[in-house]
């Protein structure tokens, strides 16, 4: 049966596509309750309720489940960000900014999971951030005003951020930080400006 062919009125292209936004579905659960580790295949295809051939019909390996997931919610990130509304009041921006993106983790925990804390403990997770990252601090620099050039400048200060916007977020959705959101908010601007700001 060729893919173009109609089984229960869809093809076999349009089935393939169906089974892989499931077992994205079941690897972001998975991966958002449960953590890198929880990722199996076994555990991906007995949530999905698909068999291992349909699996590896759509991924080469976990870790190009992992990396799949972790690009889908980050997509949904930068989506949202696109809403923000930008008036060019540098500090007002960033912080329009940095609100949007603690509203769209607290609405979702399990999106500051996938996205700020499993990165930090899976090595595929690690390294896949490290070249997503520059897009969003990148977007940050440029709302505080900041002018930063291409290469080490901005690893380093990716690097900085990333690591300092990270540690403020976890130790606030853990309860270590007992403030609130708009504390948290403030603290952010603060750390953006601190670091990229002025550059």
């Amino acid at each position: 049966m060729s893919s173009g062919k109609l089984w229960r009125g869809q093809t076999l292209a349009d089935r393939s596509t169906d089974r892989r936004a499931v077992l994205l579905d079941a690897g972001r659960a998975l991966l958002g309750e449960g953590g890198a580790a929880a990722v199996t295949m076994r555990a991906v295809i007995r949530e999905a309720k698909l068999s291992p051939r349909y699996f590896y019909e759509s991924f080469a390996s976990r870790e190009e489940l992992l990396t799949a997931v972790y690009d889908e919610v980050s997509a949904e990130l930068l989506g949202r960000l696109t809403t923000v509304q930008v008036v060019g009041d540098p500090r007002g921006d960033v912080r329009a900014f940095v609100d949007a993106i603690r509203d769209f983790f607290e609405r979702d925990p399990r999106r500051a999971r996938i996205l700020l804390r499993e990165p930090l403990a899976d090595d595929t997770l690690r390294d896949h951030r490290a070249a997503a990252t520059p897009q969003f601090v990148g977007a940050a620099v440029a709302m505080a005003g900041g002018r930063i050039g291409a290469g080490r400048d901005l690893a380093i200060v990716s690097t900085a951020l990333s690591g300092a916007l990270v540690a403020l977020y976890l130790d606030y959705s853990d309860g270590r930080l007992d403030v609130e959101p708009d504390q948290l908010v403030d603290a952010a601007v603060e750390l953006i400006f601190a670091i990229a700001g002025e550059q």
